[in-house]
């Protein structure tokens, strides 16, 4: 498979057949399918907690969903979707907003086209009765009618997806709320968990969520984070956040530096792996509360406020790749894998067609 007449810029790429896109969507699909069905692995070694495993199983079908209406949306049509094939492997930001953009005109799209119904009698009799090509047209029109009636706001992955809060089972807090974004620099899914304790109050809960999307729906230093929302939050003691960035996806559609990178494109283009090869890095980052401190808002008021004091940020990579990608990696990059906190989790291989 050639990738030399993709577009630039990479970060917005265009893949350059059909072919690569079945492929490519085939590829995203199953690398979410078994980030999901590893969830269990990672909370038996305590990477998450069953409440976590439930929230990103949440976020990977709704990231997944989304992708199956991009698929669908662009099945028949001129425009490609675009891909970032630096260190992300998942679909350009901007795929999402234009799903979330067409919300608005799904229920004037819904009553312009024809029903599924009316499609099928009109595609058979064209093929069966008159014996005459569907065209391209026509299945534009199809598809975009399923894609407008099958988008619903609660299941897509929107940039930012903001969760509820909930008890938690932990000893070190009382409530945790989960909230997810889509980094429109990176290009790629974050899931957030904060742990904390407050005297539950409507008009607190409501500033809490508010916090959280204005100073938590982007990607920067989790330290940072933690102190703008715990600065703003002052009837509400952080406890601890965790943040998964679900990752970097390396294949043959890579076109990056990353040596997980190299080592793959290197070995694919040697046919030591499959075309159909990959490995996922996922990041996770945990800063805790350690103490807190009694500080002025201002110089002229008396009042304080009590500032939890954080621990330094602990960062943790894990990969998941099938078999013969993680010997490969063993082979070729081995003090980076030795020096992973987990070995590499074992998935399932891309099924060839």
């Amino acid at each position: 498979m050639s990738l030399n007449e993709i577009t630039t810029p990479l970060d917005a790429a265009t893949l350059d057949s059909e072919a690569q896109y079945e492929l490519y969507y085939s590829m995203v699909k199953h690398v979410l399918d078994e980030f999901e069905i590893n969830l269990v692995e990672w909370n038996h070694y305590r990477i998450c907690t069953k409440e976590e495993l439930k929230s990103l199983e949440n976020y990977c079908k709704r990231l997944a969903f989304s992708l199956k209406a991009m698929q669908l949306k662009y099945r028949f049509d001129e425009e490609r979707m675009k891909v970032d094939l630096t260190e992300s492997g998942f679909p350009n930001y901007l795929e999402l907003r234009y799903i979330h953009s067409d919300l608005d005109l799904k229920e004037e799209f819904k009553t312009k086209f024809p029903s599924a119904e009316e499609f099928k009698d009109k595609f058979i009799k064209q093929l069966m009765v008159s014996k005459q090509h569907v065209s391209k047209r026509d299945l534009f029109e199809a598809s975009s009618s399923q894609y407008y009636n099958m988008i619903q706001e609660e299941k897509i992955f929107q940039k930012f997806v903001l969760g509820e809060i909930k008890k938690t089972k932990s000893t070190f807090a009382t409530y945790v709320l989960d909230w997810a974004f889509y980094d429109v620099t990176l290009n790629r899914p974050f899931i957030c968990f904060m742990y904390f304790d407050f005297k539950p109050d409507p008009k607190i809960a409501e500033e809490i969520y508010s916090t959280i999307k204005d100073c938590a729906d982007r990607y920067q230093d989790l330290d940072n984070m933690a102190y703008m929302i715990d600065k703003r939050l002052k009837y509400v003691h952080p406890r601890k956040i965790k943040r998964v960035d679900l990752g970097i996806l390396h294949s043959i559609f890579s076109k990056d530096d990353h040596e997980i990178t190299h080592a793959l494109l290197k070995a694919i283009a040697q046919k030591d792996v499959t075309l159909n090869s990959f490995s996922l890095t996922t990041t996770v980052e945990t800063i805790n509360a350690v103490s807190s401190s009694k500080v002025s808002n201002d110089l002229l008021s008396f009042k304080k406020q009590e500032i939890q004091v954080w621990s330094e940020v602990v960062k943790h990579k894990y990969i998941l790749a099938p078999h013969r990608v993680i010997q490969l990696l063993y082979g070729k990059i081995p003090e980076t894998i030795i020096h992973l906190h987990h070995e590499p989790f074992e998935v399932e291989e891309l099924p060839e067609n």
